[in-house]
């Protein structure tokens, strides 16, 4: 049985280490949103605005205003901090998840080993009926 539980400690840590990767993801892209559309509305407001009037000042606000000049960097840098912020959030979910899996593909002792896959499944059991299933969930939002 120490077979099974070694695999199933490696299963898990593999399917926590996929879901921190892809939650990092999904908040990357929900900050180069946000940050995308903060700059552009800064940039906006910045191009309308003028101590003066002035045709080559105009057209030189009006071409960094479409050109979105020096958004980039703030997008990537935005980008990179959402993924480390939703790696960091969805690491701390799964630390009862690392642990065990670590008892479980550590240890040489077959009880532990054993006892840590038992834990493995019912975290995972606990995790699906209270996340997947919508059971203990708020749905009465209509009324």
């Amino acid at each position: 049985m120490t077979t099974v539980s070694k695999l199933a400690g490696g299963v898990s840590l593999l399917s926590c280490l996929t879901d921190m990767h892809r939650t990092g993801m999904i908040y990357a892209n929900n900050e180069y949103a946000r940050a995308s559309g903060d700059s552009f509305i800064s940039c906006a407001i910045g191009t309308q605005k003028a101590d003066r009037v002035s045709y080559k000042d105009a057209r030189r606000k009006n071409w960094l205003l479409k050109n979105n000049f020096l958004g980039g960097i703030t997008e990537f840098t935005a980008r990179i901090r959402g993924y480390f912020k939703g790696l960091a959030e969805s690491a701390t979910r799964y630390i009862p998840n690392f642990a065990l899996s670590a008892v479980a593909i550590c240890v040489k002792s077959k009880v532990m080993s054993n006892l840590s896959a038992v834990g493995l499944a019912i975290v995972e059991i606990y995790d699906f009926i209270r996340n997947s299933s919508g059971i203990f969930q708020r749905t009465d939002y209509l009324e």
